[in-house]
């Protein structure tokens, strides 16, 4: 079995993060909490599969991860020494083009 691989938020990451759980705490508190547990789950199955998410089209190295009942995506890439580094965490309805 292959180890897994260490995964790291990069500051554009943490501010969507922090941005995105304010929304659904707002909305409902109980939904910033689902959020942070969905967010989890996503970096879990990125860490133990680091190359099961798409490539992103026009960004060489750059993976785009689903995260489950909540519409986000987790961008990242892999270093060399194999690190999953976490750039950003959209919306899907925000345009990844502009947004990189």
């Amino acid at each position: 079995m292959t180890a897994a691989v260490h995964v790291v938020l990069g500051s554009h990451a943490v501010t969507d993060i922090r941005s995105a759980h304010a929304h659904y705490a707002a909305l409902d508190g109980g939904l910033g909490s689902a959020f942070v547990e969905a967010l989890d789950l996503a970096i879990q199955r990125l860490s133990i599969f680091p190359q099961g998410a798409p490539p992103v089209d026009g960004f060489p190295g750059l993976r785009r991860a689903r995260m489950q009942r909540f519409p986000y995506g987790l961008f990242y890439r892999l270093s060399e020494d194999g690190t999953a580094v976490i750039v950003r965490v959209l919306h899907t309805a925000q345009d990844g083009a502009t947004e990189l």
